[in-house]
């Protein structure tokens, strides 16, 4: 296995699972991504094979599972439990440096990776790669660089993504935007008043999002169940995320 860099800060790496594992936004974005990655199995014969690129430590895998054959790549070591049950099915390298892999997936997900990579076309193109001619790549990315701040820096982002540049880097892939549309609507203005008022305390855990007080917790995670219900039936013309299905042309 080859070695490759952090991503991500190092200290945000280790409390990576426990964020995962206990706050609202990442358990609504994985029910959400989960309603993608269904979807788009339909196209597959059979059982489809699963690539989760940026895989962490499986942390979504006991759903993926009960879809596919998953498999994974994930650059930062430091997210993998060695003990984990998924271990033997992770590669830790780069995604553009990893061991060559033939072109065999149903379903190549990209779930908040792409804006983490400097080259996105190659990376986009590295994935067009992978899909069989009935594949799918999934994608999802933070949106809207008014919304850029000191936590895209501090989770080492290179980007955030409009509806069309995202189409356009699929399509400069030669890939085919089946379904383009933005997520998490509800959050926009908190998230514009959080950069305007509020800046990250130096050192130590406090740098980090924690998951607020459960009651708040789960109300915004019901909210974003709502929103995520709306947004995979209506587009919206804003989201700080946005979520792509893309083919092959």
């Amino acid at each position: 296995m080859s070695s490759a860099p952090n991503l991500m800060d190092p200290d945000y790496s280790r409390e990576y699972g426990d964020t995962y594992r206990g706050h609202w936004w990442w358990e609504a974005r994985e029910r959400n991504a989960l309603e993608y990655v269904r979807r788009a199995a339909r196209s597959a014969a059979g059982r489809p094979r699963i690539l989760d690129v940026g895989s962490g430590d499986g942390l979504m895998w006991d759903r993926l599972d009960e879809i596919g054959e998953v498999e994974g790549i994930e650059p930062d070591g430091a997210m993998i439990d060695p003990d984990s049950r998924w271990r033997s099915r992770i590669e830790v390298a780069d995604f553009l440096d990893g061991r060559p892999r033939p072109a065999v997936y149903d379903l190549v997900l990209m779930l908040d990776v792409l804006e983490h990579i400097d080259d996105d076309h190659a990376a986009l193109l590295r994935a067009r790669s992978l899909l069989t001619d009935t594949g799918r790549l999934i994608v999802t990315v933070p949106a809207l660089m008014s919304l850029w701040s000191e936590f895209d820096v501090l989770n080492r982002h290179h980007r955030r993504y409009d509806r069309a540049g995202l189409r356009s880097a699929l399509r400069g892939a030669g890939l085919e935007p089946l379904d383009v549309r933005y997520v998490y609507t509800w959050p926009v203005l908190p998230l514009l008043l959080r950069k305007r008022f509020f800046r990250l305390e130096q050192g130590g855990r406090s740098r980090f999002v924690k998951a607020p007080p459960a009651p708040i917790n789960r109300l915004f995670y019901y909210l974003s169940c709502a929103d995520h219900w709306l947004t995979r039936r209506i587009r919206t013309p804003f989201g700080s995320s946005l979520v792509a299905v893309a083919s092959l042309r």
